[in-house]
């Protein structure tokens, strides 16, 4: 089961690579084009893996000590290919991790499902490298976090699947930090969240098993979210990897009907989507 889980990992990472090099608004599975690194991050960037070509996978179990990976390919890569990078070891305190998201650096963040921690890396870390910031602690409010996503000032925003909530955490934050805002409550709608993304305005969307809830890009407290697509109609059975691209088509990838299932801009209620795939899946 396991695997399964893997797998649609994989597919969140190849889709949201080929969101972004279409001109796609956020990057929760890290793909940043080259122009938009500084000079010195670019150069070590470049030597691992050019980052507007690569797909980055989040390995929740890694085989290289159990506690997970971080997996860089190249752009194109098909078939039985191997990594052009990896981030793994006892040092990386990585720990399960199921989100990974890149700022405009390079600088790729984690969240550790396992251990309640955002753990940090340096554009163009490899190998056993240990985080350069952690998030972690008893003031954080993280509690099996899973997907995360920055905005377009830094700032982190977490679904944390067992506290059913959203945090949101200032730029470059380290520590046991509070968030700066949080969202959180019964009329929230929020019921076990796993994916996380953003529109062109910042709206925030969020998968959670047989829905997506679409909150303001101000939000906080007790929000309700300002549109919900739920319903039979919807096929969602189990939705975790979610992208929204720049015309607003929100992608599902469905870990309980192992589909990919994208809806309609503005999408909302009990609506089908306007295409599904299977292929490959």
């Amino acid at each position: 089961m396991e695997s399964l889980r893997s797998f649609q990992f994989v597919l969140l990472a190849v889709l949201v690579a080929s969101l972004a090099a279409c001109g796609g608004p956020q990057n929760p599975a890290g793909l940043v084009p080259a122009s938009t690194l500084n000079a010195s991050a670019a150069a070590v960037a470049k030597s691992t893996c050019p980052l507007q070509r690569c797909i980055i996978v989040a390995n929740a179990v890694s085989g290289h000590n159990g506690t997970g990976s971080i997996v860089f390919f190249a752009r194109n890569a098909h078939g039985n290919k191997s990594p052009v990078n990896v981030i793994a070891g006892s040092l990386t305190k990585l720990n399960h991790p199921i989100g990974i998201t890149l700022d405009s650096d390079g600088t790729a963040y984690a969240a550790n499902f396992e251990s309640n921690s955002i753990t940090v890396y340096a554009a163009g870390a490899s190998g056993d490298s240990a985080p350069i910031r952690t998030i972690a602690g008893t003031k954080t409010g993280l509690l099996a976090p899973a997907g995360i996503v920055l905005d377009s000032a830094g700032e982190l925003l977490v679904a944390n699947n067992k506290y059913d909530s959203i945090t949101i955490y200032a730029a470059k934050s380290n520590g046991n930090i509070s968030p700066t805002r949080t969202i959180s409550g019964n009329k929230t709608m929020l019921s076990h969240p796993w994916g996380i993304a953003l529109d062109s305005k910042s709206n925030i969307y969020v998968s959670q098993g047989t829905s997506i809830a679409i909150f303001a890009a101000n939000a906080k407290g007790n929000a309700a979210p300002e549109r919900m697509i739920s319903g039979s109609l919807t096929q969602l059975g189990e939705a975790e990897g979610i992208a929204v691209d720049a015309k607003g088509y929100t992608y599902v990838a469905d870990w309980g009907t192992a589909t990919l299932d994208v809806f309609a801009p503005e999408a909302e209620g009990d609506q089908a989507p306007v295409r599904q795939d299977t292929s490959g899946l």
